[in-house]
């Protein structure tokens, strides 16, 4: 099976112009005009959307944990977070966990591809979640570089790792990470394809503007965008 192109992460916040000025000065991104939908970082060919609207539900677990960006100097970049009013919860010798202003849990990783890296999804069983993943989306399966009990598929641009962790998180808590997004050049195939596996739509193929989208649930009802650009011609910047 072809797997499927890389396209976006989504949160969601209340003041997404301002989180969007904050990230573009304290990380790589660089901030694209934003739409009526969202604003857009760009680290790469890699996407972040923040968005003022919560698409999908709670999840029933904790799943999507964090998003990593590789940075050239981890303690420079952590300590600056804090100082911009993020917060530091692990500062190691190449890894650190931190926070932004809003409370978004993201993963830093010094000497590793700078811009955005890879997304964390954190579940009691990963290897089974991984193994969701890569039957319906594809992806290759990988060594992570800084962390070799992490299982990890590799897509065009981008990383999806998974690790363990048997914490559930109540409805009632804030989630800020909504959704991950992926190319198909063809959706109702792709639809139909998933549909086989017992892949559950909560919202089916529909016109959306210039391009055709539908999300699907992963096990853990993470919320999952599938996106055919316009005459299915996939673009991505370099």
């Amino acid at each position: 099976m072809k797997s499927l192109s890389w396209h976006h992460v989504h949160i969601t916040l209340s003041d997404r112009e301002a989180a969007s000025k904050w990230h573009e000065q304290h990380s790589p991104a660089k901030r694209s005009p934003p739409t009526i939908r969202s604003e857009n970082l760009y680290c790469g060919p890699n996407l972040l959307q923040i968005q003022s609207t919560t698409v999908s539900p709670d999840p029933r677990n904790r799943c999507i944990g964090s998003i990593g960006i590789g940075v050239l100097n981890i303690n420079d970049t952590a300590i600056d977070w804090q100082s911009a009013g993020g917060s530091i919860e692990v500062l190691k010798k190449h890894i650190a966990k931190v926070r932004d202003p809003w409370g978004v849990p993201f993963e830093l990783v010094e000497g590793y591809d700078i811009g955005y890296t890879h997304i964390n999804l954190v579940a009691a069983e990963p290897e089974l979640l991984s193994k969701w993943y890569e039957s319906n989306l594809g992806g290759t399966r990988v060594k992570c570089d800084w962390d070799d009990t992490r299982f990890s598929l590799a897509y065009d641009t981008m990383l999806i790792m998974f690790i363990s962790d048997t914490v559930s998180i109540s409805s009632t808590t804030e989630r800020y990470i909504d959704h991950l997004g992926w190319f198909t050049e063809d959706l109702d195939s792709t639809y139909q394809r998933l549909s086989a596996n017992n892949v559950h739509f909560p919202v089916l193929p529909r016109e959306y503007g210039p391009v055709r989208l539908a999300f699907a649930e992963d096990p853990y009802r993470n919320w999952i965008e599938l996106l055919e650009p316009p005459n299915g011609k996939i673009r991505k910047l370099t």
